[in-house]
């Protein structure tokens, strides 16, 4: 896949921009459709879900953390790791089945598919800055804001870049492999709670440490956190690991979506 390749996918994409924003906008409006409330849930939805996390963590078990992890609030720590995992998750797994469930589109119409998984990852980016609006909102009510809340800008376009690439990689295998989308979600809950979501990778064993320190979740998921909680960053040694996964994610999805894509007709 050469600069060649690149500068047509980019120049297919800025002709396509109508049809990405009337896909973001399908996405949205799917999530909701026959409801009252509209996109109002999508601020209900967070919203909620911080309110249990403090009922339960705080109310009901009363987890206090170490000071040192920038916060005792529990819910608060929690809200911070898991809205990049639920970003990540959500994007990579809704995209597993974005070529199939639009089957029709891809046989009748002439569009660049590649622009079905990217429609996904950038409605979950919409319902993730929500979700940022209202952590920082908890973040004045409970906790302060710092400068160090800037670290996000680097690593928000390192998630939706890592997610997007393996968006591409599942979605383009779903349409061959029908079981990609059972596999999937199986190593996710494996992902997930080997991801220091709801608790410290400070806390992790020794022998597990590598696990942690090679996992690109958990750096993106300790950085948001340090970031909001004014905490020192991942060392450089975590971010070139970060970066290694992320650019090799987005590379071979997109390679093996480019070379799997003339057979999507087929197949669908």
């Amino acid at each position: 896949m050469g600069i060649t390749w690149i500068g047509s996918f980019l120049r297919n994409l800025t002709a396509n921009r109508n049809l990405l924003k009337n896909l973001i906008l399908r996405d949205l409006k799917q999530r909701y459709v026959g409801s009252v409330g509209g996109f109002i849930w999508s601020f209900v939805h967070p919203v909620v879900l911080l309110v249990c996390y403090t009922f339960v963590f705080s109310v009901v078990l009363r987890l206090r953390l170490d000071p040192r992890v920038g916060t005792e609030n529990f819910p608060l720590y929690l809200f911070c790791g898991i809205l990049p995992w639920f970003m990540f998750q959500d994007t990579v797994v809704r995209s597993c089945g974005a070529i199939t469930d639009n089957s029709a589109l891809i046989t009748k119409t002439v569009i660049p598919a590649e622009i079905l998984p990217i429609a996904i990852t950038l409605s979950n980016l919409v319902h993730h800055l929500i979700g940022l609006t209202i952590l920082l909102v908890a973040l004045l009510l409970f906790h302060s804001i710092h400068w160090s809340i800037l670290w996000v800008l680097l690593y928000l376009p390192i998630l939706i870049i890592f997610a997007q690439g393996l968006g591409w990689l599942v979605s383009s295998l779903n349409v061959f492999f029908r079981d990609t989308t059972q596999v999937l979600n199986v190593l996710m809950v494996f992902w997930f709670w080997f991801t220091p979501v709801f608790y410290p990778a400070e806390m992790v064993p020794d022998s597990f440490q590598t696990l942690i320190a090679v996992n690109p979740m958990a750096t993106l998921v300790s950085g948001y956190r340090t970031a909001f909680l004014q905490l020192s960053q991942p060392g450089p040694e975590q971010l070139l690991v970060l970066g290694g996964w992320t650019l090799a994610a987005f590379l071979v999805g997109a390679l093996l979506f480019r070379l799997s894509k003339p057979g999507f007709a087929d197949v669908l």
